[in-house]
Formats: structure tokens, sequence, C-alpha cells
């Protein structure tokens, strides 16, 4: 039973910075219309009231903070807050004492900013002065109260550096860490996906952490563990991706994903609307079916995991029907 459905929203593919592995194809802007914008919201909210269920809007880009309607829709937002909650995912370069003040009134379940591992590291994926960017903006969000979670992406070049997340985390005070494997979608394979071993390892390094951290006295940082394959190290109940059932995600042109990491365009909420297209499109029809991959097919964990990292499977083969590329059961 459905009792959340999340929007991941990408108002604008706008963005100051040029990370490394970003999913961006290029940098060409899209901005749609204020009204073109509460179009979409509105679609939302029938969808959510449809359905009787209550919702999450992740707010995200490019840089949500570079939309020009960034604030008008918090403040959209605010009059909804009994339908549906929501949190914004920025690269922190832009936040401010000013700004961090007003996103905090507005209440947001939390802030979310990235980390990619030690300050060489992290600037030389995000940019020159990122990583004190980060520090800078994490400071002025706890300053407000404001929930803050950091997020690392997991590849080849920095997977033995989350423990120097971790630390950063402790230092400024962060709430949680979270952290997921690398998805090549882009051309560029400068970045290039964990395989099994390497999987297998920073599972166990994020485990650690994870432990280390519950071990300590009066901390306030967590590492969270509920992503695709985690449960084999936390013995907890295997994640499933959400993608297409209880998740999607609205482009900056409107095109309707499962997920921005699994680019399978089933339509455009401009021309068609969420809630039909979720009731009728055949691949979302397809994910909510919760087909398991032959590979997995009498796994003790088939039914809860059901094939692990899917839009990493996509990624690779091109299809849903393997199992998670890093998973090492047989």
């Amino acid at each position: 039973m459905v009792n959340k459905f999340i929007l991941q929203w990408h108002i604008t593919s706008a963005c100051n910075l040029r990370c490394k592995h970003c999913y961006q194809n290029d940098y060409q802007v899209v901005q749609l219309t204020k009204d073109q914008l509460w179009q979409i919201l509105a679609q939302y909210r029938k969808l959510l009231q449809e359905l009787k269920v209550v919702g999450h809007i992740n707010l995200t880009g490019g840089e949500p903070l570079l939309s020009p309607y960034f604030y008008d829709l918090l403040a959209e937002f605010e009059k909804d807050k009994e339908l549906y909650s929501f949190s914004i995912l920025t690269n922190g370069s832009l936040i401010n004492e000013e700004n961090a003040g007003i996103i905090a009134r507005y209440g947001p379940e939390y802030v979310q900013l990235s980390l990619e591992g030690n300050r060489k590291t992290n600037d030389n994926i995000r940019g020159l002065k990122s990583y004190k960017q980060v520090a800078t903006a994490v400071k002025q969000l706890r300053k407000q109260g404001t929930f803050v979670s950091l997020a690392f992406t997991a590849h080849k070049q920095n997977y033995k550096e989350f423990p120097q997340v971790v630390d950063f985390a402790l230092k400024n005070q962060v709430n949680n860490v979270w952290s997921d494997r690398y998805i090549p979608l882009a051309d560029d394979k400068t970045l290039e996906t964990l395989n099994a071993q390497e999987t297998q390892e920073y599972l166990q390094i994020m485990h650690d952490q994870h432990l280390r951290l519950q071990r300590r006295k009066n901390c306030h940082t967590t590492v969270a563990m509920y992503r695709a394959l985690q449960f084999l190290k936390t013995g907890e109940f295997a994640y499933a991706c959400t993608a297409g059932k209880t998740l999607l995600t609205v482009m900056e042109n409107g095109d309707l994903v499962p997920c921005r990491r699994l680019p399978l365009i089933v339509g455009n909420v401009l021309e068609s609307d969420m809630l039909t297209l979720l009731k009728n499109n055949k691949t979302l029809q397809k994910l909510k079916s919760n087909a398991i991959p032959r590979e997995c097919q009498g796994c003790e964990h088939e039914k809860s995991c059901q094939g692990g990292l899917k839009c990493l499977t996509y990624a690779l083969y091109g299809d849903l029907d393997h199992k998670d590329w890093g998973c090492i059961l047989e």
C-alpha cells in the first residue's frame, strides 16, 4: 500500500557548477514559465488527492536556487503543507546567511548537499572551492536549525574516502550522511562504476562508519544505509527501487521519467496528465509489476530486493532484466 508519493522536480537546468559526474548531457538552460510550473504542481496535487496519499517534493535542478521562481514555489508549498512536505537538493554554493534564514522559515524536511571525498577529491570533481562552499552552507543552514543531509556518490576514484566525508559531517554537525553508487549515464567515463568486489568493499566501509557513529555517545550524526544492496551488510530489510511506483521525476522541460538516473521518458506533463501517465504508461506499469530479473529468481531476497539498483542495471545493460552489477549473491 502506498503511504507517500515522492516527486523529484527539476525546476531548472541552470547550474553554476560543472561537476564531472553530472547527469546532464549539456548545459543548455531550460526554464519553464511560472504558469507551466504551476500547471505541474496542480497535476501533482491531483495525483495525491486521487491516490489518497500524502506526498513529498524533492526540489532540485540544475541548481534550484537559480530558478527565478524558487522562492515563489516555497511560498506555494507552504499553502499545501497538509498535502505534502518538501526538501531542497542544492550544491550549496549559493547558500548564505540571508537565504538560509528564508529557507528555514518555509520549513523544509531537509536540505541536501553533496560532498565527494576529501577537499582535493571533491574540488577536482565539483570545482575549485566547492568543499569550502559546502562547509559554509552547512554552517548557515544548521545555524537556522535546518536538518542537513549530505550525499556521497561512490565511484572507483573516491569510494575509500567515505570515512573522510563522515569526519566532515561530524565536524560540521551534519545530521545525516547517505550514499549511493555512480550511474554512468553520460559519455564521460573518467569516473568509473564500482565492480562487484569494489561494491562489497564500499558497503563494508559504509557499515563500519554506520556502526562507528552508533557507538559514539551523544552523537547527532547518522549514516543512513537504506539504498540498494546495503542490507547485505546491515542485515536489515532489503531496499527495493521505488522508481515509477511511488517516485516520479519531472525534468526541467516537463519530461516525466521514473527517476533522474533511470532516464526512460514516459511522456511530458505539459502535454499529458501526470496521473494518466502513471496509470496507463506501459513502462511504469512494468516497473509497478515488481518483475524479478531472471538472475535473481530463487534468491531468498528476490521479493524484497527485486534486483537491486535498477538505474545501474539499465545504464550498463540497456534493460532491467539483470541483477545488480554489484551483487555477489548467486
